[in-house]
Protein backbone atom coordinates (compact mmCIF):
# COMPACT_ATOMS: atom_id res chain seq x y z
CA UNK A 1 0.00 0.00 0.00
CA UNK A 2 1.52 3.27 -1.05
CA UNK A 3 1.95 5.88 1.70
CA UNK A 4 0.68 8.43 -0.84
CA UNK A 5 -2.78 6.83 -0.85
CA UNK A 6 -5.00 9.23 1.10
CA UNK A 7 -8.43 8.68 2.63
CA UNK A 8 -9.96 11.26 0.30
CA UNK A 9 -8.76 9.26 -2.72
CA UNK A 10 -10.69 6.12 -1.73
CA UNK A 11 -13.71 7.38 0.24
CA UNK A 12 -17.27 7.25 -1.06
CA UNK A 13 -18.41 10.82 -1.48
CA UNK A 14 -21.96 11.83 -0.55
CA UNK A 15 -22.69 8.66 1.47
CA UNK A 16 -26.24 7.88 2.54
CA UNK A 17 -27.23 9.82 5.68
CA UNK A 18 -30.24 10.47 7.88
CA UNK A 19 -31.45 13.50 9.82
CA UNK A 20 -31.34 13.46 13.63
CA UNK A 21 -34.98 14.60 13.61
CA UNK A 22 -36.19 11.67 11.49
CA UNK A 23 -38.32 9.00 13.19
CA UNK A 24 -37.35 5.34 13.20
CA UNK A 25 -40.37 4.12 11.22
CA UNK A 26 -39.09 6.13 8.25
CA UNK A 27 -35.55 4.81 8.60
CA UNK A 28 -35.89 1.12 9.49
CA UNK A 29 -37.48 0.09 6.20
CA UNK A 30 -34.64 1.78 4.32
CA UNK A 31 -32.06 -0.01 6.48
CA UNK A 32 -33.71 -3.39 5.91
CA UNK A 33 -34.15 -2.92 2.16
CA UNK A 34 -30.55 -1.83 1.68
CA UNK A 35 -29.14 -4.20 4.29
CA UNK A 36 -27.58 -1.41 6.30
CA UNK A 37 -26.53 -2.09 9.89
CA UNK A 38 -25.79 1.58 10.45
CA UNK A 39 -26.29 5.04 8.96
CA UNK A 40 -24.46 8.33 9.43
CA UNK A 41 -26.50 11.07 11.07
CA UNK A 42 -25.93 14.55 9.63
CA UNK A 43 -27.28 17.98 10.51
CA UNK A 44 -26.42 20.97 8.32
CA UNK A 45 -23.61 18.95 6.67
CA UNK A 46 -21.97 18.19 10.04
CA UNK A 47 -21.65 14.62 11.33
CA UNK A 48 -23.56 14.44 14.64
CA UNK A 49 -23.82 10.69 15.21
CA UNK A 50 -24.25 7.16 13.91
CA UNK A 51 -27.48 5.18 14.03
CA UNK A 52 -26.86 1.46 14.51
CA UNK A 53 -29.66 -0.98 13.70
CA UNK A 54 -29.12 -2.84 16.98
CA UNK A 55 -29.90 0.38 18.89
CA UNK A 56 -33.32 0.63 17.24
CA UNK A 57 -34.55 -2.72 18.56
CA UNK A 58 -37.45 -2.52 21.02
CA UNK A 59 -37.81 1.20 20.31
CA UNK A 60 -41.07 2.89 19.40
CA UNK A 61 -41.47 3.58 15.67
CA UNK A 62 -42.05 7.21 16.61
CA UNK A 63 -38.70 7.52 18.38
CA UNK A 64 -36.45 10.15 16.86
CA UNK A 65 -33.02 9.20 15.55
CA UNK A 66 -31.23 11.61 17.92
CA UNK A 67 -32.69 9.77 20.92
CA UNK A 68 -30.98 6.45 20.13
CA UNK A 69 -28.02 7.32 17.92
CA UNK A 70 -24.40 7.01 19.08
CA UNK A 71 -23.28 10.59 19.66
CA UNK A 72 -19.56 9.91 20.06
CA UNK A 73 -18.04 9.20 16.66
CA UNK A 74 -14.52 8.27 15.59
CA UNK A 75 -13.68 9.70 12.17
CA UNK A 76 -10.58 10.35 10.07
CA UNK A 77 -9.28 13.43 8.25
CA UNK A 78 -9.15 13.39 4.43
CA UNK A 79 -5.34 13.57 4.38
CA UNK A 80 -4.81 10.45 6.52
CA UNK A 81 -2.89 7.81 4.59
CA UNK A 82 -4.67 4.53 3.95
CA UNK A 83 -2.11 2.62 5.99
CA UNK A 84 -3.23 4.71 8.96
CA UNK A 85 -6.87 3.98 8.14
CA UNK A 86 -6.11 0.26 7.98
CA UNK A 87 -4.35 0.32 11.36
CA UNK A 88 -7.23 2.22 12.97
CA UNK A 89 -9.84 -0.17 11.56
CA UNK A 90 -7.81 -3.17 12.68
CA UNK A 91 -7.15 -1.91 16.19
CA UNK A 92 -10.71 -0.70 16.88
CA UNK A 93 -12.52 -3.43 14.94
CA UNK A 94 -14.29 -0.92 12.67
CA UNK A 95 -15.74 -1.94 9.31
CA UNK A 96 -16.25 1.68 8.22
CA UNK A 97 -14.97 5.13 9.11
CA UNK A 98 -16.46 8.55 8.28
CA UNK A 99 -14.16 11.15 6.74
CA UNK A 100 -14.59 14.68 8.13
CA UNK A 101 -12.79 18.00 7.97
CA UNK A 102 -11.45 19.87 11.02
CA UNK A 103 -14.87 21.42 11.64
CA UNK A 104 -16.64 18.06 11.62
CA UNK A 105 -18.23 18.45 8.19
CA UNK A 106 -18.88 15.07 6.57
CA UNK A 107 -16.81 14.54 3.43
CA UNK A 108 -17.21 10.84 2.77
CA UNK A 109 -17.15 7.27 4.08
CA UNK A 110 -14.47 4.59 4.02
CA UNK A 111 -15.30 0.88 4.21
CA UNK A 112 -12.98 -2.03 4.82
CA UNK A 113 -13.01 -2.97 1.15
CA UNK A 114 -11.61 0.49 0.35
CA UNK A 115 -8.56 -0.47 2.43
CA UNK A 116 -8.25 -3.67 0.40
CA UNK A 117 -8.57 -1.66 -2.82
CA UNK A 118 -5.81 0.69 -1.70
CA UNK A 119 -3.59 -2.31 -1.00
CA UNK A 120 -4.22 -3.82 -4.41
CA UNK A 121 -3.37 -0.51 -6.10
CA UNK A 122 0.05 -0.22 -4.45
CA UNK A 123 3.00 0.33 -6.77
CA UNK A 124 6.59 -0.86 -6.72
CA UNK A 125 8.22 1.15 -3.92
CA UNK A 126 9.73 4.37 -5.23
CA UNK A 127 11.90 4.32 -2.13
CA UNK A 128 14.11 1.69 -3.79
CA UNK A 129 15.02 3.93 -6.72
CA UNK A 130 15.28 7.01 -4.49
CA UNK A 131 17.66 5.21 -2.13
CA UNK A 132 19.79 3.92 -5.00
CA UNK A 133 20.08 7.34 -6.62
CA UNK A 134 20.95 9.01 -3.32
CA UNK A 135 23.72 6.55 -2.47
CA UNK A 136 25.10 6.55 -6.00
CA UNK A 137 25.20 10.36 -6.16
CA UNK A 138 26.87 10.81 -2.78
CA UNK A 139 29.29 7.89 -2.68
CA UNK A 140 29.95 7.11 -6.37
CA UNK A 141 29.54 3.37 -5.87
CA UNK A 142 28.13 0.65 -8.07
CA UNK A 143 24.77 -0.71 -6.97
CA UNK A 144 22.80 -3.86 -7.70
CA UNK A 145 19.31 -4.78 -6.55
CA UNK A 146 17.53 -8.09 -6.20
CA UNK A 147 14.94 -9.84 -4.06
CA UNK A 148 16.19 -12.26 -1.45
CA UNK A 149 15.07 -14.05 1.67
CA UNK A 150 17.21 -12.77 4.53
CA UNK A 151 17.63 -13.42 8.25
CA UNK A 152 16.21 -10.61 10.36
CA UNK A 153 18.03 -11.16 13.67
CA UNK A 154 21.20 -9.33 12.62
CA UNK A 155 19.64 -6.46 10.67
CA UNK A 156 20.80 -3.00 11.78
CA UNK A 157 17.70 -0.81 12.35
CA UNK A 158 17.61 2.87 11.40
CA UNK A 159 14.37 3.68 13.25
CA UNK A 160 14.43 3.72 17.09
CA UNK A 161 10.74 3.05 17.74
CA UNK A 162 7.62 1.42 16.33
CA UNK A 163 3.96 1.91 17.26
CA UNK A 164 1.80 -0.81 18.75
CA UNK A 165 -1.23 -0.11 16.55
CA UNK A 166 0.73 -0.59 13.34
CA UNK A 167 2.68 -3.48 14.85
CA UNK A 168 -0.51 -5.47 15.43
CA UNK A 169 -1.61 -4.81 11.86
CA UNK A 170 1.75 -6.01 10.51
CA UNK A 171 1.50 -9.18 12.63
CA UNK A 172 -1.89 -9.88 11.09
CA UNK A 173 -0.53 -9.35 7.57
CA UNK A 174 2.35 -11.73 8.25
CA UNK A 175 0.00 -14.40 9.57
CA UNK A 176 -2.12 -14.07 6.42
CA UNK A 177 0.87 -13.97 4.06
CA UNK A 178 0.11 -10.39 2.96
CA UNK A 179 3.26 -8.57 4.10
CA UNK A 180 5.32 -6.70 1.52
CA UNK A 181 9.11 -7.21 1.30
CA UNK A 182 11.32 -5.04 3.48
CA UNK A 183 14.12 -2.86 2.08
CA UNK A 184 17.74 -3.25 3.18
CA UNK A 185 21.19 -2.03 2.14
CA UNK A 186 24.05 -4.55 2.16
CA UNK A 187 27.24 -2.68 3.03
CA UNK A 188 30.08 -5.17 3.21
CA UNK A 189 28.96 -7.91 5.60
CA UNK A 190 26.40 -5.67 7.30
CA UNK A 191 22.72 -5.36 6.38
CA UNK A 192 21.01 -2.06 7.21
CA UNK A 193 17.22 -1.95 7.48
CA UNK A 194 15.87 1.04 5.52
CA UNK A 195 12.14 0.32 5.33
CA UNK A 196 10.01 -2.24 7.16
CA UNK A 197 10.77 -1.79 10.86
CA UNK A 198 7.23 -2.66 11.98
CA UNK A 199 7.28 -5.78 9.79
CA UNK A 200 10.62 -6.91 11.20
CA UNK A 201 9.56 -6.42 14.83
CA UNK A 202 6.25 -8.16 14.07
CA UNK A 203 8.13 -11.07 12.52
CA UNK A 204 10.30 -11.33 15.63
CA UNK A 205 7.20 -11.44 17.83
CA UNK A 206 5.85 -14.28 15.69
CA UNK A 207 9.17 -16.19 15.84
CA UNK A 208 9.71 -15.72 12.11
CA UNK A 209 13.43 -15.81 11.33
CA UNK A 210 13.52 -14.96 7.62
CA UNK A 211 11.72 -12.41 5.46
CA UNK A 212 11.59 -11.45 1.80
CA UNK A 213 13.50 -8.27 1.07
CA UNK A 214 14.59 -5.90 -1.65
CA UNK A 215 18.36 -5.91 -1.19
CA UNK A 216 20.46 -2.98 -2.42
CA UNK A 217 24.05 -4.24 -2.56
CA UNK A 218 27.00 -1.84 -2.79
CA UNK A 219 30.01 -2.95 -4.82
CA UNK A 220 32.36 -1.68 -2.11
CA UNK A 221 32.10 -0.95 1.61
CA UNK A 222 31.47 2.71 2.44
CA UNK A 223 30.81 4.95 5.45
CA UNK A 224 27.03 5.22 5.31
CA UNK A 225 25.16 8.02 7.07
CA UNK A 226 22.23 5.76 7.95
CA UNK A 227 24.60 3.38 9.67
CA UNK A 228 26.32 6.17 11.61
CA UNK A 229 22.99 7.48 12.89
CA UNK A 230 21.95 3.98 13.95
CA UNK A 231 25.19 3.61 15.91
CA UNK A 232 24.62 6.97 17.65
CA UNK A 233 21.17 5.79 18.74
CA UNK A 234 22.50 2.48 20.03
CA UNK A 235 20.69 0.45 17.37
CA UNK A 236 22.52 -2.81 16.72
CA UNK A 237 19.70 -5.26 15.99
CA UNK A 238 15.87 -5.34 15.92
CA UNK A 239 15.70 -6.03 19.67
CA UNK A 240 16.91 -2.46 20.26
CA UNK A 241 13.75 -1.01 18.71
CA UNK A 242 11.32 0.44 21.27
CA UNK A 243 7.63 -0.47 21.02
CA UNK A 244 5.43 2.55 21.83
CA UNK A 245 1.92 1.80 23.09
CA UNK A 246 -0.30 4.23 21.23
CA UNK A 247 -1.24 5.56 17.84
CA UNK A 248 1.32 6.26 15.20
CA UNK A 249 1.46 10.01 14.44
CA UNK A 250 0.32 9.02 10.95
CA UNK A 251 -2.92 7.48 12.26
CA UNK A 252 -4.53 10.13 14.46
CA UNK A 253 -8.34 9.97 14.31
CA UNK A 254 -10.82 12.74 15.01
CA UNK A 255 -13.30 12.39 17.88
CA UNK A 256 -16.68 14.11 17.58
CA UNK A 257 -19.32 14.43 20.30
CA UNK A 258 -22.74 15.79 19.36
CA UNK A 259 -21.25 17.06 16.12
CA UNK A 260 -18.43 19.01 17.77
CA UNK A 261 -14.77 18.17 17.24
CA UNK A 262 -13.55 17.44 20.77
CA UNK A 263 -9.99 16.31 20.20
CA UNK A 264 -7.49 14.75 17.89
CA UNK A 265 -6.61 11.51 19.67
Amino acid sequence: MSPNNKAEDFMTKNPETVSPDAVLEDILLKMKERRRDGLLVVKEKSLVGILFYVDTLLQSPKTKVNEVMEKKVIAVPPEMDMQGVARLMFRRGFSRLPVVDKQGKLLGLLRNYDVIRASIERVTPKKIETTKKMISAIHKVGISTKREEIKIQTLIPTQPKVYLDELRAREYELQKGLAEPILIIRNGSREILVDGHHRVVAAGNLKIQKMKAYVITLDKEISLGLEKNAEKQGLKNPKDIEIVDGYSPYALPIVLENGEVKKLV
